[in-house]
């Protein structure tokens, strides 16, 4: 896998190379699809949601640049991989996903490899981030989005970064860095890709586009 998938793609940081070479990816991917595990193909975790694919696991987590002093959330983390290997390169790692049976594999998973520098939390509702652990260094959503939240924003430490898939109107999923400037985003563009969207995100955009647009028409009720 790390031979064939991501020293192609040009993923050259020793640590992160050694750190998915150290975790067993079969630990975190139902036996049906073990066949699959160090192939490119999407592996399934439930009917929704699929692991993010290895070597653009990969890519993303170069462009991020971890230090060992970081405090990290990872949102949407499913089964655990994504925080094992971020394990090796942080101080700390913690996840949240919104299926209790998925958390409990996922911990399940980390106190099996006696990974001490990770929790995983069940989160109804993953647009709300995690508060009790904030604010963080970095913020990794693991998955697609079209805009990010407010209140994720908040969690994160002045000059924090967020990194996620944002898609535009053209289901074009761009991969972003988004810095932290006082309460909002400044983006950086960093690569095409496409990954599963997270629907929790999908239902807030929705919610919030709702809101704004009642909020408009009751402004133009006001002043007619």
């Amino acid at each position: 896998m790390v031979k064939n998938q991501i020293l192609p793609n040009n993923v050259q940081g020793k640590e992160l190379i050694n750190a998915f070479m150290s975790i067993k990816k079969e630990l975190f991917v139902p036996k049906k699809f073990h066949d699959l595990v160090y192939s490119d193909a999407d592996i399934m975790i439930n009917e929704k949601r699929a692991l993010i694919r290895t070597f653009i696991m990969a890519k993303m987590f170069e462009k991020c640049k971890f230090s060992k002093n970081d405090s990290i959330l990872v949102v949407g983390c499913l089964t655990g991989y994504s925080l094992a290997i971020l394990s090796n390169l942080v101080s700390y790692v913690f996840g949240i996903d919104n299926e209790k049976n998925v958390v409990e594999e996922a911990n399940n998973n980390i106190n099996f490899l006696n990974i001490l520098n990770c929790s995983v939390f069940y989160k109804k509702d993953l647009s709300n981030g995690l508060n009790r652990n904030a604010p963080y260094d970095k913020i990794f959503i693991e998955g697609a989005v079209k805009s990010i939240p407010q209140n994720i924003v908040k969690q994160l430490k002045d000059d924090g970064q967020i990194f996620t898939v944002i898609k535009n109107d053209e289901f074009i999923g761009e991969f972003v860095r988004g810095i932290k400037v006082k309460s909002g985003l400044s983006f950086e563009n960093l690569f095409i890709t496409n990954v599963n969207e997270l629907e929790d995100f999908i239902i807030w955009d929705y919610v919030n586009e709702i809101s704004y647009r009642n909020q408009f028409f009751s402004f133009k009720l006001l002043y007619q």
